[in-house]
């Protein structure tokens, strides 16, 4: 980590709160703005910077996203937010198909030469919603990583990084554990508003994340050190991941009584990624096919019954 930062320039953690802080900070439930920049100060030893939301945000501030301004690249808390990164991701695949594959997502890294209050006007139009659609929607969630990297799959990452301006940047955690940046050099702004298009594809981010955390944490537990490393060079897994959940909805017309609630879609995708093929194997079909009564009393739905169909698959692919 400490190789990726210049040196000579300014280096923050960008916190998304939203879930809950990621050290203890001591407050009450009721402290004001001012209280709450004391309390977090006190318990991270730093600077601390709150970033504005849209007021129509319908969030406390509390749990808007804030940086902290770090002593340069050897600071103790560089380090011990990766730490905390790592175990979040760990976190949220620990249990594989097994798991809702939700999970906090709350550090990232900025690089900028600007100091904390000016950089957190940079950010705050960025974390405003731009779109062409129509939405009620008023905060992109940047702060969680995971929301970050979906919208440079979604956009691009010249137009995500336009909006950068002396922000020369950003660097995260990703679903695979790898460190991803996007990086800028230009001072000048250019804010990224989304097409229609656009936005509803940016909406779909909940069920991918969801999918790939699953799938993820159910190939790290298999073990399969082959596997693991190939997805780890794949760059481009949302492609295999949107391909999934579209088998998933083809899956929920051919047995719509598996398929109640988007986490069964979820659990379908990610042992489709697990099992390329699944639908058309005959054991699947006769056991998916087959009535309650003759499951002796299992549960109907996908997410219930992903650890079964997952244990005949590692029994070998019928022809």
């Amino acid at each position: 980590m400490q190789e990726i930062f210049d040196s000579a320039t300014s280096l923050y953690v960008l916190v998304d709160p939203m879930q809950g802080e990621p050290i203890p900070v001591s407050m009450d439930a009721s402290a004001d703005r001012a209280a709450l920049q004391v309390a977090r100060e006190k318990a991270w030893g730093r600077q601390v910077t709150a970033v504005s939301l849209d007021p129509r945000v319908p969030l406390a501030k509390s749990q808007h996203p804030y940086l902290v301004t770090l002593h340069g690249a050897s600071d103790e808390w560089l380090s011990d937010t990766f730490d905390m990164a790592l175990a979040e991701r760990e976190a949220s695949q620990a249990d594989g198909l097994a798991s809702d594959g939700t999970g906090i997502h709350r550090i990232s890294w900025l690089q900028t030469s600007l100091f904390g209050d000016d950089l957190a006007e940079v950010l705050a139009p960025m974390l405003r919603v731009n779109t062409s659609a129509w939405t009620d929607a008023r905060y992109m969630r940047l702060a969680d990583r995971r929301v970050f990297d979906w919208l440079r799959h979604v956009v691009g990452d010249a137009r995500v990084a336009a909006q950068f301006g002396r922000l020369r940047r950003w660097v995260y955690l990703d679903a695979r554990g790898r460190i991803e940046q996007l990086t800028h050099a230009q001072d000048e702004i250019e804010p990224l508003r989304l097409t229609a298009e656009e936005w509803a594809l940016f909406m779909q981010g909940e069920r991918m994340h969801v999918t790939t955390a699953r799938w993820l944490g159910e190939l790290a537990r298999s073990g399969d050190r082959a596997l693991c490393e190939g997805v780890w060079q794949d760059d481009d897994i949302y492609t295999r991941v949107v391909a999934s959940l579209d088998r998933a909805e083809l899956a929920a017309q051919r047995w719509p009584s598996r398929f109640v609630h988007p986490r069964d879609r979820s659990a379908w995708a990610a042992l489709d990624l697990l099992h390329p093929g699944l639908e058309r194997d005959v054991r699947v079909r006769t056991f998916l096919q087959a009535p309650p009564e003759e499951e002796s009393g299992l549960a109907e739905n996908m997410h219930t019954l992903s650890d079964t169909l997952r244990a005949l698959m590692l029994k070998g692919i019928s022809s």
